[in-house]
Formats: C-alpha cells, structure tokens, sequence
C-alpha cells in the first residue's frame, strides 16, 4: 500500500510560529515573486504557504540582475 504524507498549506502567522519568518516578511516576499505561495478563499485573497517550498526557495543563492550587478 503507497501511503504518501501530504503536507498541508499554512498561514503566514503558522509559518512565523513553526520557522520565525515574520508575518509581514512572507507576504512581502510572496508579493516578490521570491517564495511561492497559494491564494485561498472564494476571493482568492487569503495566501497560504507549503513550508517546505518556502524554506528550499528560501536556500537559494540571491538573483542578480545582469544589467547592473544588483541583488534581485
């Protein structure tokens, strides 16, 4: 029997209590492009998080910009 584990979406308050990113930071990130996140709700306005995803995006060397050598 394949018994695969699903791991579950969670808020950003979730996200700051299991890894300390703060509340403000992941909506902000998310907004960037920078981590992955998931709209919720019949409006699509809440945003939700798999932590894993999050954590490996947040592993990533930074992006720099090929014009100017600026961090992205």
């Amino acid at each position: 029997m394949n018994q695969e584990k699903t791991e579950r979406l969670i808020d950003a308050a979730e996200l700051q209590d299991r890894h300390g990113i703060k509340k403000g930071s992941s909506y902000r990130l998310a907004r960037a492009g920078i981590i992955p996140a998931y709209r919720t709700g019949p409006k699509l306005r809440g945003l939700r998080f798999l932590a894993s995803e999050v954590l490996s995006a947040l592993r990533q060397p930074a992006k720099r910009s090929s014009e100017d050598g600026q961090l992205r």
